[in-house]
This record gives structure tokens, C-alpha cells and sequence, in this order.
């Protein structure tokens, strides 16, 4: 099969990975989006597994069209029988990115007609539309004048772990927290810190990473469960490789902090939930007054209050620089930010920058290092060591 994996973008290399440690072949990046090579147990896999992943299409046909007549025949053409019944549910979700068709809810109007009119034809009756749990989903994707045709094997968003029942203002997107946590190279042994961790999503999904828990949970129901092809022998399979693959021992320390009695309490509900409440510990401080920390990792979405005045967001970030410099050396810091002039007063120089979305603000995500001494200092030393 040609399988298509959703991202957030500047994702897409972090999944690529992904996708290569579960066996896909012929991988190729998109805008948002990986494509690949597959059998039903790397579908399987993507599904459960893969932590930057959004949803998981199954490539079935594309084709030019002209006009809307065109999309309803090449539609109407395509053999719905092999992979629905008259008694089967299914939905339509339509993207359109083009300058001739500007309707998404059209598109899908003319594809579940075309559908619908096929069985008709052939059995005098047509399955119904249930959109919030169809038996099949289909993906219509138009791209100026291509039409991609794809079967949705994931159902709600993969970004929906199932384990966030408490929230704060402007929580993280998991799927996005996953890519923070993978893009810093964080080496899953030293300790790990979010010391503004709201409601705990970067621990989550750290602990995870760490102890290679799958980010989905075993009993989630995909779309295709409901598949005619669906193998469920393979898939409890694969389920069981992956709880097999769990590591219990000799995880690091992660850690969470926040100011905010209400942000502690909603993180360790949703830690609890996960699942993972013996590899997390989560207590309510400042991170202005963080006790001095050695090697460690700081992974955090510094907090922002839109009615705050210009002046006390780069105020704000200029304490944050101050604080890691004085008790956080030797450590390396990643922030990710949408105030990208209130970065520059971190008073640190980032060894790297990395754009990403946090929902639909640009964002960057620096890594600072704090060394002992000066950079020159740590930089003469290391190459002293290996002279």
C-alpha cells in the first residue's frame, strides 16, 4: 500500500524517523506530510506507534478533473463495493487547495452523491452517512486540478492521546509536544524539566519517549477495525510487540513545575490518566526560585497572557535567561516561543533555532547551553581533551 502519514509542519523529518524505525519503505517528505510503503502491519503500526503523526491515509486513486461532472464520474467510477456494504456507514472529509474549486463542503457533496449513486445503481440501495463514526472515511484532497482519493485508517486526530481529561489556557498539541521533545535530541537518560509545564503535556509525552510507551492506548479504536480486510490477529500482534517493547528500568528523572496551583493539579490528572504517575513527579513552585540543577534537560512553552503590556513580556524573558544562566549550568535549555522579539531579550545565544506552528503561530523553538565558564572556555577544554 502507499500510505500517507499527517504532520505539523517542520515535523515531516522528525516522522520520516519515526517511520523508518518501523520498517516503511520508500519514504518520501511532503508539506505535512510523509508518504511510504507498507503492508497492513506498518498501517497497524503507524497508527499505535508513531508519535508525530496526525492521521494515517491509505492512498487509493488520483486523478485530473476539470470540473465538478468530472470529479462525480471519476468518483462514481471507482469500485466503493470492495471496500463498503449497503449496510456500511460513511463520511467524506475534503480538503481543497486549488483556484478552480473553493468549496470544501461541496467537493464532499459531489463525492458522497457519486458514492451514494453507484450502489444505488448496482443494488437499488446505498449505504447512510454518519459522520461522527462512519464505517469508512474518505479523504478527498484537491490540489489545484488533482484529485487524491484516500481511505482515513485513524478516525479522531492521533493527536488525541486519550489521556488529557484536564486543561489549561492554550494547552500543547501532543503530537506537537512529541516533535519538541524528539527535535531536541534529548538522550533519554539525564533528567528532564518543564518548569512551566501547565498541564503536563511535555512531561507526558517525555515519559513515553523514554520508557517507549506506545503515545496511543492499546483499546483505541481505529477506523480500521472496521475495514474488510481488517486482521485481527496481526493487530494484536503488533499490540503485543509494542507492550513487550515497554522499558520499565533505569528511566530518568522527569520532572514538572508550575506556579499555578490549578495548572499542578490538571498535569497530575492527566499524568495519572496516562498511566504514567511512577515515571513523573510534579509539584507546585516558581521557576524563578528552582533550586541550581547539573545536566539536565529543560524542555517548556513559557506561559503568555495576551493583556500583558509589550515591557513585561520582554521583561519576563529576560528573568527567564537570567535564571537558567545562574542555576541551570551545564544544562541545556529548549524553549519554544510565538513572541519572537521577546526571545531576543533571553540574553543567551541560541545554538540553534528550529520554526515550527504552535497551533496557527509561528513559533521558534531554541536550544540554549549553559556552560560553567564562558562557551570559549568549554569550547578550548573539549578540544584540549581530545588533543
Amino acid at each position: 500500500m502507499k500510505i500517507i502519514a499527517k504532520t505539523l509542519e517542520n515535523l515531516e523529518h522528525v516522522l520520516a524517523t519515526e517511520l523508518e524505525a518501523i520498517g516503511a519503505e520508500d519514504i518520501q517528505i511532503l508539506k505535512r506530510a510523509v508518504t511510504y510503503q507498507g503492508d497492513l502491519s506498518i498501517l497497524y503500526k503507524s497508527n499505535l506507534l508513531l508519535r508525530t503523526c496526525l492521521r494515517v491515509l491509505v492512498f487509493i486513486k488520483e486523478f485530473p478533473v476539470k470540473n465538478e461532472s468530472d470529479l462525480y464520474a471519476e468518483i462514481k467510477d471507482m469500485p466503493w463495493e470492495d471496500y463498503l456494504g449497503v449496510d456500511d456507514t460513511f463520511a467524506i472529509d475534503s480538503i481543497v487547495n486549488s483556484d478552480q474549486f473553493r468549496h470544501a463542503n461541496y467537493i464532499a457533496l459531489k463525492a458522497k452523491d457519486a458514492i451514494a449513486d453507484r450502489f444505488r445503481d448496482k443494488y437499488g440501495k446505498r449505504p447512510s452517512v454518519d459522520v461522527k463514526s462512519p464505517d469508512l472515511k474518505i479523504n478527498v484532497h484537491i490540489r489545484q486540478n488533482i484529485v487524491t482519493i484516500s481511505l482515513d485508517s485513524s478516525g479522531s486526530s492521533l493527536h488525541m492521546r486519550g489521556y488529557r481529561k484536564n486543561h489549561v489556557d492554550a494547552p500543547l498539541n501532543e503530537v506537537l509536544a512529541a516533535g519538541l521533545i524528539l527535535l531536541s535530541g534529548w538522550d533519554k537518560k539525564s533528567p528532564l524539566i518543564d518548569p512551566m509545564c501547565g498541564s503536563g503535556t511535555i512531561l507526558c509525552e517525555a515519559a513515553m519517549i523514554a520508557s517507549n510507551r506506545p503515545p496511543q492506548k492499546i483499546n483505541r479504536n481505529f477506523t480500521f477495525m472496521k475495514w474488510k480486510n481488517f486482521n485481527s490477529e496481526l493487530y494484536e500482534q503488533v499490540c503485543n510487540d509494542a507492550v513487550n517493547g515497554i522499558i520499565h528500568s533505569n528511566l530518568p528523572p522527569i520532572s514538572g513545575e508550575d506556579k499555578i496551583k490549578s495548572a499542578v493539579q490538571a498535569a497530575m490528572v492527566n499524568i495519572t490518566e496516562a498511566g504514567l504517575s511512577d515515571l513523573i513527579t510534579v509539584e507546585q513552585n516558581d521557576f524563578f526560585y528552582h533550586d541550581d540543577a547539573q545536566n539536565t534537560t529543560l524542555i517548556f512553552n513559557p506561559p503568555y497572557d495576551a493583556r500583558l503590556k509589550e515591557d513585561d513580556v520582554t521583561d519576563f524573558y529576560k528573568h527567564i535567561g537570567d535564571k537558567l544562566k545562574m542555576s541551570f549550568k551545564n544544562c541545556t535549555a529548549w524553549i519554544i516561543s510565538g513572541h519572537l522579539d521577546a526571545l531576543k531579550h533571553v540574553g543567551l545565544r541560541p545554538s540553534s533555532k528550529k520554526a515550527l506552528l504552535n497551533g496557527e503561530i509561528p513559533s521558534l523553538f531554541c536550544k540554549y547551553e549553559m556552560y560553567e565558564g564562558s562557551k570559549k572556555e568549554k569550547w578550548k577544554q573539549r578540544v584540549h581533551h581530545e588533543d
